[in-house]
């Protein structure tokens, strides 16, 4: 995304993940705000430019380059602020001229596109921006710097190059880097103010609608992802409750016998299923039927050995259950 001036800042770095867009949208539109709102997340922009608190022109460009406007802009631009961790919120004051200006550089016409300064005779190209009466921007740039200038019916508005603020009166930047080595140009059109004035995305655009709808796909996200993991947590905790009962008949059989099993089958059985064993009140309970079943068929010693290994071993699954 292009660096921008920033004019008389209205608002910045809001946390734009604790905003509503119609709320922002409302706010901006109702006010006659005229400038640009700047939504910047990890890996996108996205450039919301208002004249009169009309909606011109919405950008959103991916770090990867990637770019959308319109509709498809705005409802992703939805999406990012119900589903970011983090993002921020800027908007900027401009003047009617210069808004139009920003519209030219981000969905203005291209007549010049990275063409090489060398080439180009720059004197007749400022002579026909003049004669031509253009709106729009002229940026100059290396791989290294840029520069902009911003045209008002041929005429200069202002220069802006990155490192400064705001708009200058000063050529002398644009100048030093248009002498640059391997300097080239970009060159953006745009209609006159008063043509961009009829143009409301706020008016063919329902915001409350798409913001209804991208907080209803993140919250079935939500439940899903939930259901998911309630999933899987029944899946591993009936996989170690099976465990356990493995290492209870084992150590039950390692004392009484095969019939060991049996015993752990019916007493599990008689509360309901081996959930009982992480239970607190279940877990004394088939404890103590084990100790009943235990004391008609070994001595006292292997009952009270039988009995701590017991206790350990459901003590220690408790804590990982």
């Amino acid at each position: 995304m292009f660096l921008l001036p920033k004019g008389n800042p209205l608002f910045e770095n809001l946390a734009a993940t604790k905003l509503k867009l119609p709320e922002v949208m409302t706010k901006l539109s109702s006010g006659g705000f005229t400038g640009y709102a700047s939504f910047v997340f990890q890996n996108s922009t996205t450039i919301l430019v208002f004249e009169s608190g009309k909606l011109i022109s919405v950008l959103l460009e991916q770090t990867n380059g990637a770019r959308q406007s319109g509709f498809e802009a705005i409802a992703n631009l939805a999406e990012l602020m119900v589903t970011s961790s983090s993002g921020a919120l800027n908007v900027y004051k401009l003047s009617k001229d210069l808004t139009m200006c920003i519209h030219a550089l981000l969905q203005g016409e291209i007549l010049y596109k990275a063409q090489e300064l060398k080439l180009i005779d720059i004197k007749a190209l400022l002579e026909k921006i003049k004669t031509d009466q253009l709106n729009g921007c002229l940026r100059i740039y290396t791989e290294d710097r840029s520069a902009m200038i911003f045209y008002k019916a041929g005429n200069p508005l202002g220069f802006f190059h990155d490192g400064s603020q705001d708009i200058e009166t000063s050529s002398t930047e644009s100048q030093k880097i248009a002498g640059m080595p391997g300097a080239k140009i970009d060159l953006y059109a745009t209609q006159s103010v008063e043509e961009l004035m009829g143009l409301d995305l706020l008016e063919v655009t329902n915001i409350q609608k798409i913001w209804e709808t991208a907080v209803a796909r993140h919250q079935a996200e939500i439940e899903k992802l939930s259901r998911e993991r309630e999933e899987r947590d029944k899946k591993s905790t009936a996989l170690k409750l099976m465990e356990l009962e493995e290492q209870v008949k084992a150590i039950v059989t390692e004392y009484v016998g095969k019939v060991g099993r049996g015993i752990v089958d019916k007493e599990i059985g008689d509360r309901g299923g081996n959930a009982c064993l992480i239970d607190e009140v279940g877990s004394a309970a088939f404890l103590a039927g084990i100790e009943r079943a235990a004391k008609l068929l070994i001595s006292s010693t292997n009952i009270r050995q039988m009995m701590e290994k017991l206790n350990q071993t459901i003590l220690m699954a408790k804590t990982e259950i």
